[in-house]
Formats: C-alpha cells, structure tokens, sequence
C-alpha cells in the first residue's frame, strides 16, 4: 500500500509574532514622524509669533532644546537607518514609515529643521559668537565705554522666601548697586544695610516691594503700583492678587545721573503677557506721583512730580516673568517710553544665563535692558544658594 506524503498545513502562530513586531515597529515610527513633525511646528509658532497671542504664549515658552533635541535625535536616527539600508542594498520598497519620510524631501527638511534649531540654540540663546568679546564667564568685560567708570548692578527676586542671613552671598561679588524685589519680612535688611556700610559707601532706598542698597548717593526714587488685574503664584501654589510694581532710581555716577528703573509683573501662567506688558507700561507713561528727593545736607523730602511717566532710564532691570525674547517685551518698553532700549544679555552675555527655577533654570524670566547712555560690559547670573530665583549681575559703563 503506498502512502502519499500530507503537505504539511503552515500555521499563522508561527509567523504571528514576526508580523506583530512589524506591525509595532511601523507604528512605532509613524508615532514618531507625528511627534518630530510637532516639535518642529511647535519651534517654528513660538519663535515666529513668540507670545502676541494667547494660544501661542504658552507654545513660545517651551525652551528651544525641549524641541530642538527630539528633531536631532530624530536626524541621527534616519542617517543610522539609512547606512544600515545601503549597507545590504535593500530596496526603496519595504521602507518603514519614517525611512519613507526621509526620502527625499523629508530628509532635506529634516537637515534644514535641525540647522535651523541648532544655529537658533548656538546664536540666538547662547549667544556663543559673542564669548571671545565679552571675556568669558569669569573675565573682565569689555573696555570702558567712552571713559566712564564701571557699575554693577546687582537684582534678585527674593519671591518673599524666607531664606535667612543673605549678604555674604552678595557683598561677595561686590555690587555698587544691589536691588531686591519681594523680600521676606524675616530677612534681615538691617544686616546687609550694616555691611554695605562696613565695606565702604552705603546708601538706601527701601520701601516695599524693592529694596536698594548702593555705593552711590541716592538722590530721587519713587515706588508704584501698576493697578494690574494680575495674580502671582504663591510657594503652596495658591494665587493671590498682585497687581506688579515699578519704581525708579536717581544716582549720583560719575559724570552724571544713572536713572534705573525695577520691574515686578505677576507671575500667573494664565495671564496674557502681552495685555500685561502693554498696560503696565502706559501706567508708567501715565505715572505721576510723589518721589522722594534726598539732598547731601538739607535731608529728604516729597515732592509731587511735575511731569507725567517715569524719567527716561538708563538701565531697566526686573523680575518680568516673560522669557527673553518675546514680544511683549518690547511692548512693554514702547508703552512705557523706554522704546530702543536693548537688552543687555544680547549685548554682553553668552551661555545658559537663566534665572528660574533656581535649581535647574529654564527659563529666563529676570530681564536688564540698557539705554543709549550705557553700555552692557558683563552680564551673569548668579545662584546665591537660597530662594526660588537666581540673581542677575550685570556690569554697565556710562554715563
């Protein structure tokens, strides 16, 4: 009896799991075509329309290397692919969805997106063309501008954190002029004033929300608030009202009168910078309140100001809770009379000088701006190892 040999039946388990992987890889690179293809529009929405509207402010807030570094990755990937395709001749066909992406026209904005971010990162956030002119981050600055003598001027956001003993952090960096916004009622004030006067010259002006202690003679200063509907997050989280604040400082410097202006605008995410920024800076415009004058010999008295808005100022520094960068800034400087003002990290700064958090800062929200009367020599910040915010020191030269 012959018996004839049963073609053996193929079963679909045997080859499940081959097709199941296939599956998940293909899935697995589609996701990531559409993760790449949102941080790259992502990048391009803030940088180009940065914070003029509500729905793209939060998107211009995202730091540039929390988008940048998945579309490099992204790059590395599809080349390592590609090699690894050449390497055993495979055909165009049977591509997975992203090596399809790439080729070609995927590939090229690929390489222009990952240039576009990396020139952006280097030039535009770091500033790393300008670290051969300013020194480096521990050197001297740039020369003196038209002969005039050197101001440092230190400002940090206390953030009413209660943080103990704070001017050995700070008299050791030596400020002529250190600012603090929000300090704690348990900070000891008294102290730092006591130690800026064993050091050398010493001079004040405080009154809520800013304190400042000087080497130079105080002549004029006044304090506002800026009557804003705005809310600032507290350290439990809670919101409370803050309408932001805004005072003005006359110095005795040299040849003439350094005029430098603080800043405090509310911190809630929510609120829109742009309507912030244009309605703080009209109510600096529109300011006319009691400043305070301080003569060497006859004592201090008020006078009420014969003139609307702020003097016009030499430096600008604060606590903006706006990025760098964005366009409300500059809305702020036009409405409050101060347009042509140029920011001073873009003028001598390079690296990472941010400012908050403290810990891991990713975002610079303390801005300094210089007028035509100044230069910026230096710009650095400065953890003093307490609070929520680092401190920025910046070394202008003028008038």
């Amino acid at each position: 009896m012959l018996f004839r040999a049963q073609p053996q039946r193929r079963t679909t388990d045997a080859y499940a799991p081959t097709v199941r992987g296939g599956r998940i890889a293909k899935l697995g690179q589609a996701l990531a075509v559409v993760a790449v293809g949102a941080c790259a529009a992502a990048w391009l929405i803030g940088r180009v329309l940065s914070d003029r509207y509500s729905w793209s402010q939060p998107i211009s807030w995202i730091p540039t290397p929390f988008l940048a570094v998945p579309i490099w990755m992204a790059l590395v990937g599809a080349a390592t692919r590609e090699l690894q395709r050449r390497a055993v001749v495979k055909p165009l066909e049977g591509r997975g969805p992203l090596a399809s992406f790439l080729a070609p026209a995927g590939g090229v904005a690929l390489l222009v997106l990952t240039g576009a971010t990396a020139w952006h990162m280097a030039f535009v956030e770091l500033g790393l063309h300008r670290a051969a002119t300013t020194g480096g981050p521990e050197g001297p600055g740039a020369a003196v501008r038209d002969g005039g003598e050197a101001t440092r001027i230190v400002f940090w956001n206390q953030a009413s954190a209660d943080v103990g003993p704070i001017a050995p952090a700070f008299l050791a960096v030596e400020p002529t002029v250190l600012v603090l916004a929000n300090r704690h009622s348990r900070t000891a004030t008294r102290d730092l004033a006591q130690a800026f006067i064993d050091t050398g010259d010493a001079y004040a002006a405080v009154g809520w929300p800013f304190d400042l202690f000087a080497r130079l003679p105080v002549r004029r200063w006044a304090s506002t608030s800026l009557e804003l509907d705005g809310r600032s997050r507290q350290r439990d989280g809670s919101l409370r009202e803050d309408p932001g604040w805004a005072a003005f400082y006359q110095l005795d410097a040299g040849a003439g009168t350094l005029t430098i202006w603080v800043i405090d605008l509310p911190s809630d995410p929510r609120a829109s910078r742009m309507s912030l920024a244009r309605r703080a800076g009209g109510a600096i415009a529109s300011w006319q309140g009691a400043t305070r004058v301080i003569h060497p010999d006859e004592g201090q008295w008020i006078e009420r100001s014969d003139a609307l808005g702020f003097p016009t100022p030499d430096v600008i520094v604060g606590d903006f809770n706006i990025p760098r960068g964005s366009a409300s800034l500059r809305v702020f400087l036009e409405s409050a009379g101060a347009a042509g003002m140029r920011d001073a990290f873009e003028e001598a700064g390079w690296g990472w000088k941010r400012t908050w958090p403290r810990q891991f800062p990713a975002w610079a929200i303390d801005q300094c701006f210089v007028g035509a009367r100044v230069g910026a020599a230096r710009f650095q910040t400065l953890d003093p190892g307490f609070g929520g915010h680092r401190a920025l020191v910046v070394e202008v030269q003028g008038p």
